[in-house]
């Protein structure tokens, strides 16, 4: 009968399994919470951000309420939304193009539909505030 006798770890065993248990910790720490930020309520105080012809559907803009400006996306007749216009990278203003929000500082882009970091460097999505459109005008709740 042939017996296996256990000797003392390789350094290549030893390297396997260091790779393989630090592989498992990331992977853990990356895993668990949601892509972006679950949609706000409209709880804040409502601000009138303008009419709503100043946005047409399909369209987005940086629209200024309290002094503060905020960028919106109308995806729809029924539908506003909208972001803060401070990029998550160094705290530069977003701007809008037809297709997306850009920061002009690093070139950080966002999506108009979620706010999402299309490209970086930016590392966070665009902060979302809730807003809707009632009696003909952009309601900002803040």
């Amino acid at each position: 009968m042939n017996e296996m006798t256990v000797g003392p770890p390789t350094r290549r065993v030893l390297l396997g399994t260091t790779l393989a248990v630090g592989s498992v910790a990331t992977l853990a720490a990356c895993g668990g919470g949601s892509k972006t930020d679950p949609l706000p309520s409209a709880t804040g105080t409502p601000n009138d951000a303008g009419p709503v012809s100043a946005l047409p559907v399909g369209g987005s803009a940086s629209l200024s309420v309290g002094g503060h400006d905020y960028l919106f996306y109308r995806p729809d007749e029924a539908t506003v939304l909208a972001y803060t216009s401070i990029c998550t990278h160094q705290g530069c203003t977003v701007g809008v193009t037809k297709a997306l929000f850009k920061c002009p500082c690093h070139g950080s882009e966002y999506s108009h539909s979620d706010g999402s970091v299309i490209q970086g460097p930016a590392p966070k999505p665009l902060t979302r505030y809730a807003a809707e459109i009632k009696d003909g005008k952009i309601v900002l709740y803040l």
